[in-house]
């Protein structure tokens, strides 16, 4: 059902009008699809270009780098001593970028 906010009109539809929908519906999807692939590589370029912040005319995009530790518990069962369970840490680096309007 469609939400109250929705451009939608609750009528019964024809099977073409349904089939015109669907058609419409798998289109924009596509588009939409395209689009975020298109902006993920512009996400990826600018991460590609180092941590900082860039602007735009309009925006500026950050980019920032995080590293954090995690405990692998199932290996650390294993083990007891403090050496053995500092094996069993893992290290990971996430780079994230943010787009902010100025």
């Amino acid at each position: 059902m469609a939400k109250t906010n929705s451009t939608a009109v609750a009528a019964a539809l024809t099977t073409n009008q349904i089939k015109r929908t669907v058609d419409k519906l798998a289109a924009l999807k596509a588009q939409i699809a395209n689009l975020e692939t298109e902006a993920d590589n512009l996400v990826d370029l600018l991460k590609y270009q180092g941590e900082g912040v860039y602007f735009g005319n309009a925006h500026k995009f950050m980019v920032a780098t995080v590293t954090g530790k995690r405990l692998d518990s199932a290996l650390a069962q294993t083990f007891l001593t403090p050496a053995q369970l500092l094996k069993c840490t893992k290290t990971t680096s996430t780079t994230s970028g943010r787009l902010y309007a100025l």
